[in-house]
């Protein structure tokens, strides 16, 4: 069990993109990630001091085909004042800032990769402030507190660096159906839908205010992922019970997404073809 009662965390994200070395350079300036590995593929991207992986890169070629898949994946901080330092950070070099909100639960910062690939970083607010009602976690759209933010950030002569604590906390995903796709990772992982609007839906394993959100806001006339396409490849869900684990595969194998098993990992494709890779740990 992990925090918030969940039954998963999020690991690392892969994403294909086209000019690698732009890309690793963005994830290292803008979101102050190290280099934690490199070969002829791709580029492992995190922070060097807890050898935490969040996004790998892998080189593709071009293609324009519109494809389903991520909207943004979302970097959660430890704190508050470590929203600050981020944001005095992307003020002071001037890096570009897509939007920014107070959702009630969290305060998000959203940005886009060199490639188009949604980015947000957030803090979460304390759980006694979060809008409960029953078993569902009201989210809002305000205004961001940046002068708030701006006040507690703390001075520092170094390069920025992303805290170590730093990890993923939850993933956005643009998908054709949105009844469908919720229904589809509820059954998976035993999840609860929080919030949900016509267009939208948010759901999370315990008490989170939700690990996925999904939107049809792209149209209904996209193609589904495939591994050769820049954008979203895979990515992690980790979960530390045997049980647990065993569940999720049988739940996939009656869905019929069940690409490959051993003792301790999943390949899952999900329905707009994005594949999910579960580890028991």
């Amino acid at each position: 069990m992990y925090q918030y009662q969940s039954k998963v965390r999020l690991g690392s994200v892969t994403l294909n993109v086209v000019n690698l070395e732009l890309e690793t350079q963005y994830y290292q300036e803008v979101l102050g990630m190290d280099i934690l590995n490199q070969d002829e593929t791709g580029v492992d991207l995190g922070s060097e001091k807890a050898q935490t992986k969040l996004i790998r890169l892998e080189k593709v070629k071009s293609d324009d085909t519109k494809a389903y898949g991520l909207y943004h994946l979302a970097l959660v901080l430890p704190s508050r004042s470590d929203l600050g330092n981020f944001l005095k950070h992307l003020l002071e070099n001037e890096f570009p800032i897509v939007g920014a909100a107070n959702h009630g639960y969290s305060e998000a910062i959203y940005l886009e990769d060199l490639e188009g690939n949604g980015i947000e970083v957030y803090q979460d607010n304390d759980e006694k402030l979060w809008d409960k009602q029953a078993d569902k976690i009201i989210g809002i759209t305000e205004n961001l507190d940046a002068e708030s933010l701006l006040t507690i950030a703390t001075e520092s002569e170094n390069k920025y660096k992303l805290p170590a604590q730093t990890r993923m906390g939850h993933l956005h995903l643009t998908v054709e159906n949105v009844v469908e796709a919720t229904n589809f990772y509820q059954q998976l992982f035993e999840m609860t839908e929080k919030f949900a609007v016509h267009s939208a839906s948010w759901i999370s394993s315990g008490n989170y205010h939700h690990h996925f959100a999904f939107n049809n806001w792209a149209g209904g006339n996209l193609n589904n992922r495939t591994t050769d396409l820049p954008g979203l490849l895979e990515f992690i869900i980790y979960v530390d019970d045997e049980a647990f684990f065993n569940q999720i595969k049988e739940h996939a194998k009656q869905m019929a997404r069940l690409q490959s098993a051993d003792e301790n990992k999943l390949i899952i494709e999900d329905l707009s073809g994005n594949e999910i890779i579960v580890k028991l740990e």
